[in-house]
């Protein structure tokens, strides 16, 4: 008797989150784009940097890279821009005139020695034999004043080249098997820098992989490896509350800069039960720290903030809706779907909502979901 034929199904790396609008084709490619990615909140934020760019996160326009933190100690993972972002914000400026073709050094030959991670995290010593270019010089124009004017930055591949390890001498797989292909896009990548500094382009993941960091980037922990000297009560903490530092300031008084998760609660909740008046409780709500920890933090200990924040409004509110937030909410009920989807580009409701605080905020942003869907499913 012939065998039934079954259908072939393929799962997903990670499970589809909430915060994902598309199909579980669409999730699925989308995590097969980003294979550094450990966990889907890191997915999830290279939707969002995106989203903010204005960018096809299929067409792979940033890299997830592991990077070395020496003022955390320990590897994060850090959403980077590439060289195809550097250029498609070059391009969008409409004043790039064009690119010459890279200018070599002479070929150069060197031992590196060092230490190589395996696969399964054991470390080995090797010694790789290269040839490279010294150098590359590039040479990129931009229209000033109405005239095509060059710009050329020289880059050394001693200095600029990726490591295997954090610690290593060794170059990373990609710049041994295409040293030059590799060096030509760092030099793209500053020279597009020099010629564009109005458009706040860092450094790329080409650049930057295999280096150490101490801030910058958008940096998710995702399964960060913890210091040797961590303390049992850090390392609970740090499952509680996953630590980055995107939203950390010089070090200070700011009590929402405190890094083990358990204080930082403490201190929260300190503050917005000394807090005198509903503006305070916003401003506290405001904090960079406050925001980060409401989108990053595990569901269990994002509840504990929005109590805390709403428990400390509902106590000094005079009214139960004095920050408008009924208001918005009939205006979203009116709106149409032209609208609602370029409400983060209206300055004047961006300026009003920045009052309210995050279960509010929260609670208005699931409205303007909701009536885009209901709006989507009549065909407007």
């Amino acid at each position: 008797m012939a065998r039934e034929a079954q259908a072939l199904t393929v799962a997903p790396r990670y499970q589809k989150p909430p915060g994902f609008s598309g199909t579980d084709i669409a999730w699925r490619a989308l995590c097969e784009c980003y294979p550094n990615a450990e966990t889907p909140e890191v997915v999830m934020a290279v939707m969002e940097y995106c989203a903010v760019r204005r960018l096809d996160p299929y067409k792979r326009p940033v890299h997830v890279v592991p990077m070395w933190n020496s003022r955390l100690r320990r590897k994060v993972q850090v959403v980077m821009q590439g060289i195809n972002e550097v250029e498609i914000t070059a391009a969008r400026t409409q004043k790039w005139a064009g690119m010459d073709l890279p200018v070599w050094g002479p070929d150069i030959e060197h031992t590196f020695r060092g230490s190589f991670e395996n696969d399964d995290g054991s470390v080995r010593e090797t010694s790789i034999t290269m040839r490279f270019p010294a150098w590359c010089a590039v040479t990129v124009y931009r229209i000033v004043a109405g005239e095509r004017r060059a710009f050329t930055e020289q880059l050394h591949w001693m200095e600029c080249y990726g490591r295997a390890g954090f610690r290593s001498e060794l170059p990373n797989e990609r710049w041994t098997k295409a040293p030059r292909q590799m060096l030509h896009k760092c030099v793209k990548s500053a020279v597009l820098r020099a010629a564009f500094p109005e458009e706040g382009l860092d450094y790329t993941a080409e650049e930057m992989e295999g280096r150490e960091t101490e801030a910058g980037g958008v940096i998710i922990d995702g399964k960060a490896e913890q210091p040797a000297d961590q303390t049992a009560q850090d390392r609970l903490a740090d499952q509680a509350y996953g630590r980055t530092e995107q939203d950390e300031a010089p070090a200070g008084p700011d009590p929402l800069q405190e890094q083990n998760g358990t204080k930082w609660l403490a201190n929260l909740q300190d503050l917005l039960k000394r807090a005198e008046s509903a503006a305070a409780v916003a401003d506290i709500g405001g904090h960079p720290a406050v925001r980060r920890v409401l989108r990053e933090a595990p569901t269990t200990y994002r509840a504990l903030v929005n109590d805390a924040l709403r428990d400390a409004h509902q106590r000094l509110a005079v009214q139960e809706d004095d920050d408008g937030l009924s208001d918005l909410l009939a205006e979203v009920e009116a709106m149409d779907l032209y609208s609602l989807t370029n409400l983060h580009t209206n300055a004047q409701w961006v300026a009003r909502i920045r009052k309210l605080i995050p279960p509010d905020a929260d609670r208005l942003d699931e409205a303007i979901e909701a009536r885009k869907a209901a709006l989507r499913g009549n065909g407007q």
